[in-house]
This record gives structure tokens, C-alpha cells and sequence, in this order.
């Protein structure tokens, strides 16, 4: 038997791609019903454009997952858009562009008023795009995958705490998001998982939105801001319940969005490692394994994660060595744009 604790992204991918590889014996276990962690309350970005190898793999071979379920999931390849505004910024742009092209990235510097109309950019002298990249809505990729995995034979049971003899089984997966740290310290094991909040506003841009708005990050700031349904959510870099602070930013960049508050409003928690790279792999204890502490990309990189950590548990050769994420590594993985 396979234990997975966790039945979010993590785990209900995992579960998936172990039952995919032939075991029939995978149960995931959760407290908590389908979507009520992180799931339930990620934005929905998926984006290629990162600068170490690994990520930029983890994206390109997750890439046709999200494509093949489009309409299902409300994947749209609109692209990311980084916008500069200053020299060092657009210096560093340009820097991770050529990083990302000799990876095989199709790099492109738009003007971004022919891509975000109604957004102030006046002020924007540089822009990285990827049309590779794009949105989705994160239960629905959730219901994804629980329905396959069903289908190819895992088990799921929400809503209940796995049992004395489930946690003795041949093999027990950590996929607890941000309660990671406490799963592990339970089973014996140090997981340095930090629950990180995040928050975002949704609101109502005040004009009529074109088709395709790009996924935007500013990249000097952290600020990002995507379409959904007709509105716009922004997700500030700082405090995740500042709304003054984010209308502030919207006063400057969409003043016809810029109202007294906000449609909606909501936070969830980033589960954030030492490095903003996750914890893949075996841990100290033999045959409990870990696969948390996304830092907040758990959902676009979960089914290359998953099938890489499959074959890793059932004895094969991973399609990608994702071994530099193990656990028990001590030297950080350096990638500006994970953070």
C-alpha cells in the first residue's frame, strides 16, 4: 500500500501518476474536504519563463497536461508579460530572456499597450513575453485529477485522518502543503515547509476587457494581476489584506478600477521552503517521502513533479532528475524568478 497525506494538487497528482505507473493500492488521506488548502485559493498563473534549467523542464513537460484539458480546466495560453520601468530592471530582463532562449523559451518583447490596453504604460521601457505561458482555475485541475486518478484506480478519502496502519505502509508521501511541517515532525522527519500568506483582490476594471490579457508581473515589485470571468485579480507582493495599498497601485496603472473596495477579497498560504524550491524525494526516514513547499508554483509544475516522483518510489528512471530537490539537500537552488 502507498499512502499519500494530502489530498491537494500534490497529492492527487502523485496518486494519479503512481496509479497510471500500475499501483492500485494508492489511498490518499486528507482531513479536509477536495480544495479547502491552497488549491482552493491559488490565482491560476502557469508560466515557463524561469531561469534555472530544472524549472523551465518542469514547465515545458507539465505544459501539455494543462493543454489537453483546456476547456475542462480554463486553460487559455494568453502568455506572462513582465514589464520594466527602470534600467535595472530591463537590464535583468534582458538577462534572463538569454537564459531562457538557449533553454528554447520563445522570448518576445511586445509593446505592452497592444497587449493590456487599459493599463498604464507609459512608463514601461522593456517587456518579456512568453505565449507558452497562461491561466487556468486551480479546483478545477484539482477535480482533474482526482477523477483520473479514480479512473485509474487510487482512492481518495477526504475528510479523514489516516489510521495507525495506514501510516505503516510499504510507503507514506508528505503532501500536506503548508501543514507539511507538522506531518513530518509527527512522522519523525524535519520538513522546513513555512506557511507564507498571500492575498488577492478581485475587482472590477471599470472598462471592457480585450481577449488573451496576458498574466501580468511587474518585475521590479512582485505586483501581478490577471483576468478572470470579466474582472481582475491583483495579488500585492506585501501585505496580503492592505487593500488601500493596493488601490493606490491601481489608481496609478487603472484608475477606472481604482473604487472605494474591492468585489472580492481573499488569502491563502504560500507553503515556502529555505530556498522557494519545493521538497521532492526521500526523506531521512526510509520509505517516507516528501513532495511540498511549492513556494506557490505546486499546481503548474504538479504533473512533471508527479510522474518524475512516481518513478523515483516505484524503482524507475525519472524522465527528469529532480533529485537537486530533494529533502535532505543543504545548498540552496538559486532562481530569482522562483521567488
Amino acid at each position: 500500500m502507498i499512502t499519500i497525506l494530502g489530498g491537494g494538487i500534490a497529492g492527487a497528482a502523485l496518486a494519479r501518476a503512481l496509479a497510471v505507473r500500475g499501483r492500485r493500492d494508492v489511498v490518499v488521506f486528507d482531513p479536509r474536504p477536495p480544495a479547502a488548502g491552497s488549491t482552493g485559493r491559488a490565482t491560476g498563473g502557469f508560466r515557463t519563463q524561469f531561469e534555472s534549467k530544472l524549472n523551465i523542464a518542469l514547465s515545458l513537460t507539465s505544459r501539455p497536461f494543462f493543454v489537453e484539458r483546456a476547456e475542462r480546466i480554463r486553460f487559455q495560453s494568453v502568455g506572462y508579460l513582465y514589464p520594466a520601468e527602470d534600467p535595472a530592471t530591463a537590464q535583468k530582463l534582458k538577462q534572463r530572456a538569454e537564459v531562457q532562449v538557449a533553454a528554447g523559451l520563445p522570448i518576445a518583447h511586445p509593446d505592452p499597450a497592444t497587449l493590456i490596453p487599459f493599463f498604464d504604460t507609459s512608463r514601461v521601457i522593456a517587456t518579456n513575453f512568453c505565449h507558452l505561458d497562461g491561466t487556468y482555475y486551480p479546483p478545477l485541475v484539482l477535480q482533474a485529477l482526482i477523477e483520473e486518478a479514480r479512473e485509474a484506480g487510487a482512492t481518495f478519502r477526504y475528510e479523514c485522518e489516516a489510521g495507525p496502519q495506514d501510516l505503516d505502509a510499504e510507503i507514506v508521501v508528505i503532501a500536506a502543503g503548508s501543514w507539511s511541517r507538522q506531518v513530518g515532525a509527527a512522522l519523525g522527519v524535519e520538513l522546513a515547509v513555512e506557511p507564507v500568506e498571500r492575498g488577492a483582490f478581485q475587482v472590477n476594471p471599470g472598462v471592457a476587457l480585450p481577449n488573451n490579457i496576458p498574466f501580468l508581473i511587474d518585475a521590479a515589485n512582485g505586483w501581478a494581476m490577471r483576468e478572470r470571468e470579466g474582472r481582475l485579480l491583483i495579488v500585492p507582493p506585501g501585505d496580503p489584506d492592505n487593500w488601500e495599498e493596493t488601490r493606490a497601485w491601481l489608481e496609478r496603472y487603472i484608475p477606472t478600477a481604482s473604487l472605494d473596495r474591492p468585489e472580492a477579497h481573499w488569502t491563502g498560504f504560500y507553503e515556502v521552503t529555505f530556498d522557494h524550491h519545493p521538497l521532492v524525494g526521500e526523506t531521512s526516514r526510509p520509505g517516507l517521502w516528501a513532495s511540498c513547499g511549492f513556494s506557490g508554483h505546486g499546481v503548474m509544475h504538479s504533473p512533471a513533479i508527479a510522474d518524475n516522483l512516481a518513478a523515483m518510489i516505484l524503482g524507475q528512471t525519472p524522465p527528469i532528475d529532480i533529485s537537486p530537490l530533494s529533502p535532505l539537500r543543504t545548498e540552496p537552488l538559486i532562481d530569482a524568478t522562483q521567488v
